[in-house]
């Protein structure tokens, strides 16, 4: 693009006031900036970057930031040689001290928060794609300028398809990997290397998270940086507790997409309540705004307490371990649906729906653990509406 230049012949305001300004933009080279008919960006130095990559980078942002650990445990329980008692500048019995002890306990965990967060955006993007196919397109809409910014900069590459953001997702797992295998014991020993391997799983992380959002926006229909969204309802009083009441909580909306499909496909909308906690509660309403926010994970057993929800449909991630202990003392029934939370129920996945339905209004089974998004739609509705009356009393 040719060089332009404009000259203002005044400018005027409350805090400055100036005469014959003149601004000049010189070339823009768009070789540079723009993209290939691919998607294909100007690549960078480091493209799919490996642990050690950035090491360099994180060392002088510790060099300038240095960590400062305040030990929550002084004791190591990581392995079979333990417990280690590290206080006093005592060292473990693989030679770990408690500054790098501390800095493993920080990397462990942002570990299990990137693979939470990665299992989960696998999960959804094969379900996604196995339910749109791998050519669907990836259009964020008309607001979007820049569309998936961490995968452009990690990859090198505009993903255009669904299937596409397999490869951003192969990288990340490959990662994840090597992270999680330098909190064993006998690896590891700087506690600077420990935080600069967990500012690597933090980028991974995001990666993730971001891979499984492009995915179910495009592939579930979700507002796509529309300003006039709509509202929805927040709060337990939104509940309308006279109705059967079909309660989503976890991350994970595939679930809770299923149910929501299944009522309206039924014409059930005006009959059936289906409400969420965390982030279940805020992607189906995404999805559908006639569905309804309890609240955040601190409202949880409260309102499984409250009798309320006549059906649980729980999925991954910020789910009470007891949910089904809690559910069982006011004869609410609850559906598990991912590999990640079992809870002890039988798999009944390949079941006939309505078989299922009469185990669970029956006592039979205490829940049950269903692996198909639409079929756990079917049964959620179809037990919270045969059982909405019986537990009036409880509600």
């Amino acid at each position: 693009m040719a060089p332009k230049s404009t000259k203002l012949k005044e400018f005027k305001e409350d805090f400055w006031k100036s005469k014959d300004i003149k601004i000049s933009i010189g070339e823009i080279d768009q070789d540079k900036v723009g993209e290939k008919a691919d998607g294909a960006v100007k690549m960078g130095p480091t493209p799919k970057p490996h642990v050690t990559d950035l090491r360099e980078w994180d060392m002088k942002l510790m060099e300038r930031y240095e960590p400062f650990y305040a030990p929550f445990c002084d004791m190591c329980c990581l392995c079979t040689y333990g417990k280690c008692d590290l206080t006093a500048g005592k060292k473990g019995a693989c030679g770990i001290d408690i500054k790098a002890q501390q800095a493993r306990m920080v990397l462990l965990a942002c570990c299990i928060g990137a693979a939470a967060h990665s299992a989960h955006a696998r999960h959804l993007l094969e379900y996604l794609i196995e339910k749109r196919g791998e050519d669907f397109p990836i259009d964020l809409g008309m607001n979007i300028d820049i569309e998936a910014p961490i995968i452009r900069t990690l990859i090198g590459k505009a993903p255009k398809k669904l299937g596409e953001l397999r490869e951003a997702m192969d990288y990340m797992e490959e990662q994840n990997l090597h992270l999680l295998s330098a909190c064993h014991t006998g690896q590891e020993g700087s506690n600077i290397d420990f935080e600069s391997k967990a500012l690597h799983a933090g980028l991974m992380d995001n990666l993730g998270k971001e891979i499984g959002d492009i995915a179910q926006i495009v592939a579930l229909n979700f507002p796509k940086g529309d300003e006039d969204a709509p509202l929805v309802e927040l709060g337990v009083g939104t509940v309308d507790r006279e109705k059967p009441v079909v309660l989503c909580i976890g991350h994970n909306v595939s679930s809770g997409a299923g149910v929501i499909d299944y009522v309206e496909d039924e014409g059930l909308e005006d009959n059936v309540e289906v409400c969420g906690i965390c982030c279940a509660a805020i992607d189906i309403t995404r999805y559908n705004h006639h569905a309804k926010v309890i609240g955040p994970i601190s409202k949880q057993l409260k309102f499984i307490r409250s009798g309320v929800a006549d059906v649980i449909v729980v999925d991954e991630q910020c789910i009470r371990s007891d949910v089904l202990e809690e559910a069982k003392k006011n004869q609410c029934k609850v559906i598990a649906t991912t590999d990640k939370m079992c809870l002890g129920l039988p798999n009944l996945t390949d079941e006939d729906a309505d078989k299922i339905v009469a185990q669970l209004i029956n006592n039979q089974i205490e829940g049950a653990l269903i692996l198909d998004p639409d079929k756990v739609g079917e049964v959620a509705t179809k037990v919270a509406i045969q059982i909405a009356d019986d537990r009036g009393m409880l509600k």
